[in-house]
């Protein structure tokens, strides 16, 4: 008994001191996501009911095709179904099947290239970690540590971007046991401690890929909710741009 309990001790004394380092962790955590390495010919259709504190509830559609490159999202707006559509590097819009579109419309819908691009970039980053801390500009600290995060031990790894990407700073939290992605936070300026962390629940089985049920977004400063974003339904594509 003696020294079962001395044992037990010692791995927790070794786990606790010397975690794997950042890199270890994060191909872990993707063996453990995305065990067959389906994300990059990911071809799926994404159902969200995003839900926002003192404001209107959405619902967002959004078509991942990974293999062509492409990416189309399509949510209501003003009682109106409107599509952005990404295929390659280029942009098109229309607005209820609609695809002759006034001026006035692309203003009033915000459908401008800048913004669709980034709307693409958030959805993929987000819905695709762990696998996008791999994509090229990522910097991943060597040195991981042992953390509380939503009151739980994890490993945590600190992730910068070359600047051309982005100056913000991310810590990314993992189960020690099986390596699951458990939430994350960023911080625009460390010492000031603003930006936000993120809880991830639960579990979907998609195409292969383990990706989160929800995620839910506070402030660092004083612990608001800002609003929680569901994935509710998968699919094959709905329409490809070949």
């Amino acid at each position: 008994m003696f020294f079962y309990i001395s044992f037990i001790l010692l791995l927790f004394s070794t786990y606790s001191i010397n975690p794997p380092s950042g890199q270890a962790i994060i191909k872990k955590s993707i063996e453990f996501h995305d065990p067959n390495s389906n994300w990059g010919d990911l071809q799926a259709h994404l159902e969200f009911a995003e839900t926002r504190p003192g404001g209107d509830d959405r619902h967002t559609a959004i078509e991942i095709d990974n293999k062509r490159g492409n990416f189309c999202l399509n949510r209501e707006v003003k009682k109106m179904h409107v599509q952005r559509h990404i295929k390659k590097d280029s942009c098109f819009y229309n607005i209820d099947e609609y695809e002759q579109l006034t001026d006035k419309e692309f203003e009033e819908y915000k459908l401008n290239d800048e913004r669709t691009f980034f709307i693409r970039n958030y959805y993929l980053y987000l819905w695709g970690l762990p696998m996008k801390l791999t994509d090229s500009g990522t910097q991943v600290a060597k040195e991981a540590k042992l953390a509380k995060f939503d009151n739980k031990e994890a490993y945590e790894v600190k992730v910068t971007y070359e600047a051309e990407i982005g100056s913000d700073i991310w810590f990314f939290y993992f189960d020690p046991n099986n390596y699951a992605m458990i939430g994350y936070r960023f911080y625009h300026d460390l010492e000031k401690g603003d930006g936000e962390y993120i809880l991830l629940k639960g579990s979907e089985l998609v195409y292969g890929l383990n990706i989160p049920k929800a995620r839910s977004w506070y402030t660092h400063k004083d612990s608001t909710l800002l609003g929680t974003d569901i994935l509710t339904s998968f699919k094959g594509l709905s329409h490809a741009h070949n």
